[in-house]
């Protein structure tokens, strides 16, 4: 069998589990210090919790970085931790700002712009596939 390629967190820390608990403060700091050495997209994520259909992201994004317009199957939350975002759906576009929570329901077409130097909370629900548990 083939072997996958894991993210070194992955291999070193637990993202499932019955309980889980992040200091999201120093997850950002540590994940400042990565950016600045290993991002050239302006972008860095981190998967805190990987649960059956359950994702929990937490991004940071550099001034100006763009994110493509994109879906998820699932529906998606995103939290403004620190910074501005703009997110433009087909709807519209809304400013975001630190505090700031919106909820996309499955499927909702979306892109968005770091207006300052943010971090995110995203939070996914992923479709399971039929029969899978």
């Amino acid at each position: 069998m083939a072997r996958t390629r894991m993210h070194d967190y992955v291999r070193t820390r637990q993202i499932s589990g019955p309980l889980l608990r992040f200091r999201l403060a120093g997850e950002e700091a540590a994940m400042r210090e990565q950016a600045a050495v290993l991002s050239t997209t302006g972008r860095v994520g981190k998967t805190l919790v990987k649960e059956g259909a359950l994702r929990i992201t937490q991004v940071m994004l550099r001034k100006g970085s763009p994110l493509g317009s994109h879906q998820i199957a699932g529906p998606v939350s995103i939290q403004v931790l620190r910074g501005r975002l703009r997110l433009i759906t087909a709807d519209g576009e809304l400013q975001l700002e630190r505090g700031d929570l919106v909820a996309l329901d499955a499927g909702v077409a979306h892109a968005a712009e770091a207006m300052s130097a943010c971090a995110l909370l995203i939070t996914m629900a992923m479709q399971q596939e039929q029969g899978a548990s």
